[in-house]
């Protein structure tokens, strides 16, 4: 679901991300993918971006369904084993614990284990190790849930 909501973009040759959601835990199950559609996001090249009142719309989802957001994925277009750019760095989320994905080759990667891991924690964001990975998120073939979040709402 996050590669398939990612990947049109991906196909015209700009970024584009989703929010995963869930109860965080020791190991966390994704309950949502949330595509943030519209006014507030940028979908270019070498840039995926998306306003203030997007992530409040993300949280105004979450909060009554008790879900948090555990992890922002978003893709980059190079093949590249995905690294944080300057830009994920000072300008991505800023939670303790939560988790920055990258996906490559402009979302078509298939493989998680050659995704980009990162952790937010006191000094920054740190690459997750392989063991960390299956410790955090469990991929899982339980139903998740789909839904685009528009400023002010989700659609």
């Amino acid at each position: 679901m996050t590669r398939e909501s990612v990947q049109p973009a991906g196909r015209r040759g700009t970024e584009s991300g989703v929010f995963w959601l869930g109860t965080r835990a020791t190991t966390s199950i994704v309950r949502v993918v949330a595509k943030p559609v519209g006014i507030g996001v940028i979908e270019e090249p070498w840039q995926w971006s998306v306003s203030a009142e997007l992530y409040a719309a993300v949280a105004a989802y979450a909060r009554p369904r008790d879900l948090t957001l555990l992890a922002v994925v978003h893709t980059h277009l190079s093949p590249r084993v995905p690294r944080l750019s300057p830009t994920d760095r000072t300008r991505g989320l800023k939670i303790k614990d939560a988790l920055a994905i990258i996906i490559g080759c402009a979302g078509g990667e298939l493989d998680p284990a050659r995704w980009g891991w990162f952790v937010y924690g006191p000094s920054g964001y740190r690459s997750l190790t392989t063991g960390e990975q299956a410790k955090r998120i469990t991929m899982t073939t339980e139903p998740t849930e789909f839904v685009d979040i528009k400023a002010g709402r989700p659609s």
